[in-house]
C-alpha cells in the first residue's frame, strides 16, 4: 500500500477527450490498486465536462452505489494533469466511501483519506468567473459564473459580512 507517481501517467494538452480519459481510468486504477480502495474502475462511467467551470469533478449515484465520474475539461486545460490527478483521487475517495458507508460528504473520512492520497478536499478555482461581485465596505469578493440575480441587481441585496452595498465587475 502506498503512493502512485501521477508524474508516470502524464498527459498534456493536445490530446483526444478519448485520449485523456484512456489515461485518467489507468490511474485511477493504480491508485484503487495502491490504497486498497473499494472502487470498480471498470465498473464506472468515466467522462469529461466541457461546461464545468466550478466543479473539478464529480461523482454520479443512485441507491448507494458510484454509477460516473466526471472531470472537467477546463481543469485538464488550464491546471494540467497534475490538477486532473489530485482530482481523481478525490473523486475515488467518494467512490469508496460512498460504496463502503454510504458517505458522499466531505466529512472526516473524508479528510482523512485526503491527507493519505495526498489531495485537497475543496478544489481551488481553475477558470476565472464571469463577474465579481464585490462589497463596497469591507473584502467580501463573490466568484459567479452565472448571471444570478445578485449580478443583475446587485442593489438588492447586502453584505452578510458587515451589510454593505455591493457592486459587480468583469473581470
Amino acid at each position: 500500500m502506498g503512493h502512485v507517481s501521477a508524474d508516470w501517467y502524464a498527459i498534456a494538452p493536445p490530446c483526444s477527450q478519448d485520449e485523456f480519459l484512456a489515461t485518467v481510468r489507468v490511474y485511477a486504477r493504480a491508485v484503487v490498486d495502491a490504497y486498497s480502495l473499494s472502487a470498480d474502475v471498470n465498473a464506472l462511467s468515466w467522462e469529461v465536462s466541457t461546461r464545468a467551470k466550478r466543479r473539478a469533478g464529480a461523482v454520479r449515484y443512485r441507491d448507494g452505489e458510484p454509477e460516473a465520474v466526471r472531470i472537467a475539461w477546463r481543469l485538464f486545460e488550464n491546471e494540467g494533469w497534475g490538477a486532473v490527478a489530485a482530482t481523481v483521487r478525490h473523486e475515488l475517495i467518494h467512490v469508496h466511501l460512498i460504496t463502503e458507508h454510504d458517505d458522499p460528504s466531505h466529512g472526516d473520512a473524508f479528510r482523512d483519506l485526503a491527507d493519505r492520497l495526498d489531495t485537497a478536499v475543496h478544489c481551488e478555482r481553475f477558470t476565472e468567473p464571469d463577474w465579481w461581485v464585490s462589497c463596497t465596505e469591507c473584502s467580501v469578493r463573490l466568484p459567479r459564473y452565472r448571471e444570478s440575480r445578485l449580478v443583475r441587481e446587485p442593489d438588492a441585496y447586502a453584505c452578510g459580512n458587515c451589510g454593505g452595498d455591493f457592486t459587480v465587475r468583469t473581470p
